[in-house]
């Protein structure tokens, strides 16, 4: 029997990537009727090596548990709200597999058209650059394979909503912040006694309250 790939047990994900990750694993039975780009994606009109299945069936699965469903692009979520890919040894060791194999699964999800990847670079110098995780993203017709086509478009759109939800609640509360500090900037007394100190302190506070309102003024805008 196959080995397939297990998620962390803490790890909540959405129906529908649970329902994919279940169903690829046909392809390991019947290769050819299940996803028959990924069977000939080694170039050879012969069957796929039941290896070579396994090891695309773990990464394959490995990937669909880290899709953001809103890009379906693969990745982890960051306390920032930004999001990031994940390296290909991370995908390695998650998978149970060496790199090596690791890559030749990859190479094959992307000739098989289930996967594009996009390589990440910043140029420190001319002659040096610094690599990051490529954007991996998954093709939305993995999903019709295995008639899930509709509800993928249904449950991307829900996780849109959420998120925009969730983005105008987190603008909310940037921008109370802000009009706090503007009236605590506004109202703050001035307690020194030489007129020198209080003009300069006058001054300082209104500085700060006229960047506190470009701030307001950018959030408003936004």
């Amino acid at each position: 029997m196959p080995r397939w790939f297990s998620p962390p047990e803490d790890h909540a994900r959405p129906h529908i990537i649970k329902k994919v990750i279940t169903s690829i694993r046909k392809y390991y039975i019947d290769p050819a009727s299940t996803i028959p780009s990924l069977n000939l994606a080694n170039g050879s009109d012969r069957q796929q090596r039941s290896e070579r299945r396994e090891a695309c069936l773990d990464v394959l699965g490995c990937l669909l548990h880290y899709l953001d469903l809103v890009t379906l692009r693969v990745g982890v979520p960051q306390s920032d709200a930004s999001f990031k890919g994940i390296s290909m040894p991370f995908i390695a060791e998650r998978s149970g597999l060496t790199l090596r194999r690791t890559e030749r699964a990859v190479a094959d999800l992307v000739k098989a058209g289930l996967l594009s990847v996009h390589p990440l670079c910043q140029k420190i110098s001319d002659c040096v650059y610094r690599g990051y995780a490529a954007i991996r993203t998954i093709s939305p017709k993995l999903f019709s394979v295995f008639g899930l086509g509709g509800r993928l478009k249904y449950e991307r759109e829900r996780a849109s909503a959420r998120r925009k939800k969730k983005d105008r609640k987190e603008f909310l509360k940037g921008k109370a912040k802000i009009d706090l500090m503007m009236d605590g900037a506004a109202n703050k007394s001035v307690t020194l006694s030489p007129v020198g100190d209080r003009q300069q302190s006058k001054s300082k506070n209104s500085s700060r309250v006229e960047e506190l309102k470009s701030i307001k003024e950018i959030l408003n805008t936004s």
